[in-house]
């Protein structure tokens, strides 16, 4: 009876010993595509380290052999989704589901490489905006500042600047879904 209890623990100790190799391996790779997400969001490393503790309180869950990539981006997109709730509870305006679904990975897709080709694709998009535009979407997620402090800054009323910053989200949006129709049209 005692060898099958010592047994017991000795796989479940090589499990988590996997779980732990698994996750240390793939901490760059969540937090690329955490920051692809997140883009310029100071809360990359808080919803890093939540997504880390699912991983780990949900590792019976997890069967080896199975994509763990594709499983840990899944927890992650959920994880962001939690964030963005919690943020728009604040009134703070966040990308909403339909871009993030747009930016996320399907875990068909999951692939560090295509994480890489999004953030590019972005930055890209972003180049693309008139300099004005890119100081308020510079100001509300590089900075973490408000509309109504952006607002106080630039004379503009914080109305104006949440009607530019959705206009601006959507032509990102618009831009890079062409980007990525484009890259998957070159496969």
């Amino acid at each position: 009876m005692s060898a099958d209890i010592i047994r017991i623990h000795q796989d479940q100790a090589a499990e988590d010993g996997e779980i732990v190799r698994l996750l240390t391996e793939h901490q760059a790779s969540l937090r690329a595509y955490l920051h692809s997400l997140m883009p310029g969001s100071p809360d990359v490393k808080d919803v890093l380290q939540e997504t880390n503790m699912t991983l780990w309180q949900k590792r019976e869950r997890f069967r080896e052999g199975s994509n763990f990539i594709a499983w840990a981006f899944a927890v992650a997109r959920l994880k962001v989704k939690e964030q963005h709730a919690r943020t728009y509870r604040d009134r703070r305006l966040v990308f909403n589901d339909e871009l993030l679904d747009t930016l996320s990975l399907t875990e068909d897709e999951a692939q560090v490489s295509e994480v890489e080709f999004r953030q590019a694709a972005l930055a890209r998009c972003m180049e693309k905006l008139a300099e004005d535009e890119r100081g308020i979407v510079d100001a509300r997620y590089q900075r973490g500042n408000s509309l109504e402090e952006h607002a106080l800054k630039t004379g503009c009323s914080a109305g104006s600047l949440r009607i530019a910053l959705f206009r601006i989200r959507a032509a990102l949006k618009q831009c890079v879904a062409r980007e990525v129709n484009k890259h998957q049209k070159l496969r």
